[in-house]
């Protein structure tokens, strides 16, 4: 895996060329450390559509997993890290012995907000949200992870980090 701080994505870097460097090979594997701050959710997008542009994937996909990058950082910045802290993106699109790709993302927050959850809690969270009608719901939380990314995706899985912060990931083959 690649590492790289946003400011690496900057539009004086010319982060598009970089973007299709790293993207010559069968596969990519990167991590990006970002201010957890919503001002970087557009650069974030930004690049997740680029790297998806770059192997082909269907805009109808780059479209959801745009969605979903921005529903996770959204949920880190909002509720797991304090303004300031460094949370990370990580994007694999890796081929499959089928000829297919098998996409992987994930947002690692720091886990310091006040009521920040493990991954124990939000696997309590799935179970008490997962079979719930949302569309009669429209104030209940935890509607973006539940309802929108866990039936766009193959996976969605929460682990803690070895710094015990929270990890919240998918996974989808294409």
């Amino acid at each position: 895996m690649k590492e790289f701080y946003l400011e690496d994505f900057s539009p004086e870097s010319k982060w598009s060329e970089r973007i299709t460097a790293l993207c010559q090979g069968e596969w990519v594997d990167i991590s990006i450390a970002y201010p957890s701050d919503f001002r970087s959710a557009k650069l974030l997008r930004e690049i997740v559509d680029s790297i998806c542009k770059s192997y082909n994937i269907d805009p109808k996909w780059r479209t959801r997993f745009v969605l979903i990058i921005d529903e996770m950082n959204n949920n880190a910045i909002e509720y797991w890290s304090q303004k300031g802290d460094v949370n990370y993106l990580n994007i694999a699109i890796i081929p499959t012995q089928e000829g297919k790709f098998k996409v992987s993302v994930s947002v690692v927050d720091t886990g310091k907000w006040d009521h920040a959850k493990k991954s124990s809690d939000m696997e309590k969270i799935r179970g008490k949200y997962e079979n719930k009608d949302f569309a009669q719901h429209h104030s209940i939380r935890w509607r973006g992870l539940f309802l929108i990314i866990s039936h766009l995706v193959d996976t969605l899985y929460f682990k803690d980090s070895q710094k015990g912060w929270l990890i919240v990931g998918i996974e989808k083959v294409l």
